[in-house]
């Protein structure tokens, strides 16, 4: 039996809840990132991915939610920016490469920050090039082409710029420039692309972003399902979402995040733990 986990994207709220949600799901017994045969990362969800693959502890991850990190940016949102990445997306996602293209175009002209800067911030967060001895997959955009396309460690890219790349939030965070290619954030795909697991046993998906960006990752979910994969699929509840608030790249809403994801993580696995025969 193999088991894939999705870590999908949404910000710095995301990367906190999704350690909460792994934190309390290991609390009570299901410790699914150290048993999973795949790990596959989108934007927030690439940076908790690659942590845990390299072998960070969860308690630790958690601990750092509830601090200042000096290391992060809060962005400047502009929001006529924002309006035009999103009119290209439908149901939470982008189904065509001429709508990612689209994206693509708005990224490569407009971000707060430049890719210097912006790289120290993702330095901090992964802290080396070279990639975990897991099998381990990001994802990320080709901003010109509008290609999806993934990252792994036989690709032959750094880790920092793999991982870069899949978090560089369209209109936001600059593009990130990769043998002699411009990429964004997988993410503008869906927010999990949960389908990059097709054919395994077992599927976690966990998923910060609800409402309006649920349907495309939903979609997947159920597509796997049809497939056969037992298919256990997590996301914010009204109460995390009302904790987390509006602006998912706001650092001071880390610890809220984690606390909202560790009783997620608990009242799941208790869920789990009564429907089990």
């Amino acid at each position: 039996m193999t088991t894939a986990v999705i870590l999908a994207g949404g910000g710095l709220t995301g990367i906190a809840w999704e350690i909460g949600v792994l934190l309390g799901l290991r609390n009570k017994g299901f410790d699914i990132v150290r048993d999973a045969d795949l790990i596959i990362g989108t934007s927030a969800g690439s940076v908790v991915g690659t942590q845990l693959s390299q072998g960070l502890d969860l308690s630790d991850l958690f601990a750092r939610q509830q601090q200042p990190d000096e290391n992060e940016i809060s962005p400047r949102i502009d929001l006529e920016v924002m309006t035009q990445v999103y009119s290209q997306m439908r149901g939470g996602g982008t189904q065509t490469d001429e709508q990612r293209q689209q994206i693509g175009q708005i990224a490569l002209n407009n971000s707060f920050v430049d890719w210097p800067t912006r790289r120290v911030v993702i330095e901090g967060r992964v802290k080396t090039d070279t990639w975990p001895d897991r099998n381990l997959i990001v994802t990320t955009i080709d901003a010109e082409t509008g290609e999806f396309r993934t990252w792994s460690k036989n690709d032959g890219v750094g880790l920092i710029d793999a991982v870069a790349s899949s978090c560089a939030v369209a209109g936001i965070w600059p593009c990130v420039p990769i043998k002699g290619r411009m990429y964004y954030d997988g993410g503008f795909r869906n927010s999990a692309n949960a389908s990059l697991a097709s054919g395994y046993d077992t599927v976690w998906v966990l998923a910060p972003l609800s409402g309006d960006a649920s349907p495309a990752v939903e979609t997947e979910v159920q597509q796997l399902r049809e497939a056969g994969a037992t298919v256990q699929y997590i996301t914010t509840d009204d109460t995390a979402k009302q904790a987390m608030g509006l602006n998912s790249l706001d650092p001071r809403v880390r610890g809220a995040a984690a606390e909202q994801g560790l009783r997620q993580g608990h009242e799941f696995a208790d869920l789990l733990g009564r429907i089990k025969p």
